[in-house]
């Protein structure tokens, strides 16, 4: 499992929980703020991984032009992508699916 697929799930059962506890009754107002809350957190974390997504695919695809070896950077200039992919999963550290190798800079 990738890192995107990893917080796509995560983010999924995220926003489930929030959903079941904001039709609780006996939810009280802080409790409920905290899931509204969490549901928005969970959309801009889809967000932010759609973007790093597109951000990535549009680097890859200048580079396959670039084809040539003239590509004004490099492959490890994309490193930035999956730095930020990685701290996204870091709030799912004690998921069994989570994979030490996220942790690392």
């Amino acid at each position: 499992m990738d890192v995107v697929e990893f917080l796509s799930q995560r983010i999924a059962e995220d926003e489930a929980a929030a959903r079941n506890l904001l039709n609780d009754r006996s939810l009280s107002r802080s409790g409920e703020w905290y899931e509204r809350r969490l549901l928005l957190e969970c959309e801009a974390k889809k967000r932010l991984i759609g973007i790093v997504e597109s951000a990535r695919q549009a680097a890859l695809a200048a580079l396959v032009r670039e084809s040539d070896g003239d590509a004004p950077w490099s492959p490890e200039a994309l490193e930035w992508t999956r730095l930020s992919l990685n701290a996204l999963a870091l709030p799912y550290l004690d998921h069994p699916d989570f994979e030490r190798h996220w942790l690392q800079l």
